[in-house]
C-alpha cells in the first residue's frame, strides 16, 4: 500500500470510528524456527501491522499482512437462522528470525495507534540444534472452556521448559455457535500468544456453514495459519453425517465424518530442533489415492533422520485406543489401514491423539501387537472438554501400557538428545503440577540397546 493510500486509509479511518482494539492473539511457527506467524483480530477492518525485534528497547523492523472476516450461518431449530458475521482476523508472517531467540512484538493498526501490548516469544532451536536442557512440547487435546481448560492452561503457564504447543485438535468447543471461538480466543491468549500454538482439525472444527455440506472448517481455516504448503482445497463429502431431524441440516460436530479437506491448516508438517512433526487431518480422505496420503507419503520420504532423528505425529483420532467411547469409527479405522504400514517403514516414533477423552499410552506396536521398533501412542483428549471424561474400558489389550479416565490433564515431551525424549502425563487436580504416567522412548531407528 502506497503512502498516499495509508494517509487516506487513515483519515477515513478517524471520520468513521473504526475499532481496531487488538484482541485474541495467537502465533505459530513456520516451516522452520525462523519464521513465525502472528495472528490476532479486530472488531473492524483495519491495517496488518506488526513491529518486533531482539531489543524490547527498540522494536522497529515492522512487517504488513492482511485481513479478512467470514459470514456464518446455522440453523438451530425449526427455521431460525443463526447469522454471525467474525471481527476481521490478522495474519502476519515474520521471517529470517534466529533459532533459539528471544524476541519481542507489538501487533496491530500502527497508524490508528490501536496496538497490542509488547509482547515476546522465543524461538526453537533450528533443525538439527538442541537447547542445553533439551526442547519441551506440551500436548494437549479437547480442551474447550471450561474450568479444567483454565486449569490447563494454567499449569502449561508454569511450566517454564515449554517452548511450543501440540494441539491434537477439538479447540474451542463452539459447536456452530461462533461467538464460543471469540471467547476461546480470549481465554488462550495469555500462553498462545507467547508460546506457537500448533492445531490440527477435530471433528469439533467441522462446524457446517449454510444448510447443507457446501461449507466446512471455516471458523479454523480462517482464525489459523498454520505452516501449509498451499491454501485449503475442499471436495466432495465422503461420509456424511446424520441430518438432525430439529434443524433439517447436518449435525454441527459428527464424530463419524470424512470429506476432501487438503492442505491448509488440514495437514501439514514442519521442523523444529531434533524433531520432525506432522499434523494430519482425520476427516479427510485418506486412502492410497488421495491427497492426504500421497502427502504423507512424499513428506515421511523427504525426513532427514541424521538432521531430524524424531519423528511425530498428531491427528484427532486415535488408531490405538481401548475405550468404549468412539471404538473403532469408521474413519478412523480406515486410515489406520490405510496408513499404519507408512508409520512403520518410516519409524514413527509417537503419535499424539485426542478425540477420546482419557488418556492413555501404548507400548510400541504395530498392527496390535507390541513390536519394539513400532510407535507410541498417546490419546490426550482430557484437556477439559464440557462433555467429560471417558472411563469405560474394554479388557485391556496386550498393547495398553496406562489408561486413566477420571482426571483432566496434559502432557509434556522434552527431546534429550538423538537417542532419548521423555514423556510425561500430568494431571489438573490442585495447584502442585502431579504426573501420573512417565516414560523415557528410545529411538528405534538407532537401535533400542542403544539407548543408553
Amino acid at each position: 500500500m502506497g503512502f498516499l493510500a495509508i494517509l487516506f486509509v487513515s483519515f477515513i479511518a478517524d471520520v468513521i470510528g473504526l475499532n481496531c482494539s487488538v484482541l485474541q492473539v495467537h502465533i505459530a511457527q513456520g516451516l522452520t524456527p525462523s519464521s513465525m506467524t502472528i495472528s490476532w483480530l479486530t472488531p473492524d477492518k483495519c491495517l496488518s501491522h506488526v513491529s518486533y525485534s531482539m531489543n524490547k528497547g527498540s522494536i522497529d523492523n515492522i512487517v504488513y499482512g492482511s485481513c479478512s472476516s467470514y459470514d456464518y450461518y446455522y440453523k438451530s431449530s425449526g427455521e431460525s437462522v443463526n447469522y454471525y458475521k467474525s471481527g476481521y482476523i490478522h495474519h502476519v508472517l515474520l521471517t529470517e528470525l534466529q533459532p533459539n531467540s528471544q524476541y519481542y512484538y507489538q501487533c496491530g493498526d500502527f497508524l490508528m495507534e490501536a496496538l497490542s501490548k509488547i509482547l515476546q516469544f522465543k524461538t526453537l532451536p533450528g533443525p538439527g540444534f538442541n537447547s542445553n536442557n533439551g526442547v519441551t512440547f506440551g500436548v494437549i487435546g479437547d480442551i474447550g472452556q471450561t474450568e479444567h481448560t483454565v486449569k490447563t492452561i494454567n499449569h502449561l503457564m508454569k511450566e517454564p521448559d515449554v517452548s511450543m504447543i501440540l494441539h491434537a485438535g477439538d479447540l474451542s468447543y463452539a459447536d456452530c455457535d461462533q461467538p464460543l471461538w471469540d471467547s476461546y480466543g480470549e481465554m488462550i491468549e495469555p500462553l498462545a500468544s507467547v508460546k506457537p500454538w500448533m492445531v490440527c482439525p477435530g471433528n469439533h472444527e467441522i462446524e457446517f456453514n449454510g444448510t447443507d455440506y457446501s461449507k466446512i472448517f471455516t471458523a479454523f481455516e480462517k482464525r489459523y495459519r498454520m505452516p501449509y504448503v498451499k491454501p485449503a482445497e475442499f471436495g466432495n463429502v465422503i461420509m456424511k453425517s446424520p441430518i438432525n431431524a430439529k434443524t433439517g441440516q447436518p449435525y454441527c460436530t459428527p464424530s463419524i465424518f470424512q470429506t476432501e479437506y487438503n492442505f491448509g491448516n488440514s495437514f501439514y508438517s514442519f521442523e523444529t530442533s531434533l524433531a520432525h512433526i506432522i499434523f494430519l487431518n482425520s476427516y479427510t480422505n485418506s486412502s492410497p489415492n488421495s491427497q492426504q496420503f500421497n502427502w504423507l507419503q512424499n513428506d515421511m520420504a523427504s525426513v532427514d533422520r541424521t538432521v531430524t532423528p524424531w519423528l511425530i505425529v498428531v491427528m484427532h483420532c486415535p488408531w490405538y485406543s481401548s475405550n468404549k467411547n468412539h471404538y473403532a469409527d469408521e474413519q478412523t479405522v480406515l486410515m489406520r489401514e490405510y496408513m499404519e504400514a507408512l508409520f512403520y517403514k518410516y519409524s514413527v516414533n509417537i503419535v499424539f491423539n485426542g478425540h477420546v477423552h482419557d488418556y492413555e499410552r501404548s507400548y510400541p506396536v504395530f498392527m496390535n501387537n507390541t513390536d519394539e521398533y513400532g510407535t507410541v501412542y498417546v490419546t490426550i483428549g482430557n484437556g477439559g472438554n464440557l462433555e467429560g471424561l471417558d472411563n469405560k474400558y474394554v479388557d485391556k489389550p496386550v498393547w495398553s501400557a496406562f489408561r486413566n479416565g477420571t482426571e483432566y490433564g496434559y502432557g509434556t515431551l522434552n527431546i534429550i538428545d538423538n537417542k532419548k525424549m521423555f514423556w510425561k502425563w500430568y494431571i489438573n487436580d490442585g495447584k502442585q503440577m502431579i504426573f501420573r504416567d512417565k516414560v523415557l522412548l528410545c529411538n528405534s531407528i538407532y537401535g533400542i540397546s542403544k539407548c543408553f
